[in-house]
C-alpha cells in the first residue's frame, strides 16, 4: 500500500474548519440525550398500529381502532418520524454539519448558517417541546387512572414517555452553549480584524 495515498479513519472524519469553537463534551451528551428523547415514545407507538393497546385505555383503543389502518400507520410512523427528525437536529448545534445550510437548499445552500436563526429555532422549539411534555404529564393520571388500576402496559406507556419531559430543556441548554460558542468566534474575529 502507498503511505501517500492511504487515509486515515481521522482524516476522513476531521471536522473542517469553521472557526466556531467545539462544545465541551458534556453539551455534547447533552444533544445527543436530546436526540434520543422521543426514539422510546415513537418506537412504544409502533404496536398501536396493529391494535395492541400498550397501556392507552379502552375507550381511547375504540377511538383508534375507529380509524383506518392506512391512515393510523401514515400518523403514527409520521409522527415517530417528525418528532426523532426534530430531535435530530439538536446534534447540528454541537457538530460541524450544522454550520452551513446543506447545499440542496436553494438559495442559502452552502452558507452559514446565521447564529440568530439557530439561536430563535432552538429556543421556540425547546420552550414548545417544555410546554407540550408538561401539558401532557399534567393530565397522564387523567388518562391513566390511579396508580394502582396501573397495569404492566401503563408502567411501559410512562418509561417511554417520561424522556421527553427532558426534551426541552436539553434543546434549551445545547442553544445557549451554541450562542456562547458562536459569540467567542465572533468576538475572536473582531479582536483579529481590530488588531487587537
Amino acid at each position: 500500500m502507498n503511505p501517500e495515498t492511504t487515509t486515515s479513519a481521522a482524516q476522513t472524519t476531521e471536522r473542517p474548519p469553521t472557526g466556531t469553537p467545539e462544545a465541551p463534551r458534556w453539551v455534547r451528551r447533552v444533544a445527543a440525550l436530546s436526540a434520543l428523547t422521543p426514539v422510546p415514545s415513537s418506537l412504544w407507538r409502533l404496536p398501536l398500529i396493529v391494535g395492541v393497546s400498550m397501556g392507552l385505555s379502552p375507550a381511547m383503543m375504540d377511538d383508534l381502532m375507529g380509524v383506518p389502518l392506512w391512515l393510523r400507520a401514515l400518523y403514527l410512523i409520521g409522527l415517530g418520524v417528525l418528532s426523532d427528525g426534530l430531535a435530530y437536529l439538536t446534534l447540528g448545534l454541537v457538530r460541524w454539519w450544522g454550520e452551513t445550510f446543506p447545499g440542496w437548499i436553494p438559495l442559502v445552500g452552502g452558507q452559514r448558517v446565521p447564529t440568530w436563526f439557530a439561536a430563535s429555532l432552538g429556543i421556540s422549539g425547546g420552550l414548545a417541546a417544555t410546554y407540550l411534555a408538561v401539558l401532557v404529564a399534567r393530565g397522564w393520571t387523567t388518562e391513566m387512572g390511579t396508580l394502582g388500576d396501573w397495569t404492566a402496559r401503563s408502567w411501559l406507556m410512562t418509561a417511554c414517555y417520561a424522556p421527553l419531559l427532558l426534551w426541552g430543556p436539553t434543546v434549551l441548554i445545547v442553544t445557549a452553549d451554541f450562542v456562547r460558542r458562536r459569540r467567542a468566534r465572533d468576538t475572536a474575529g473582531r479582536t483579529v480584524l481590530l488588531g487587537g
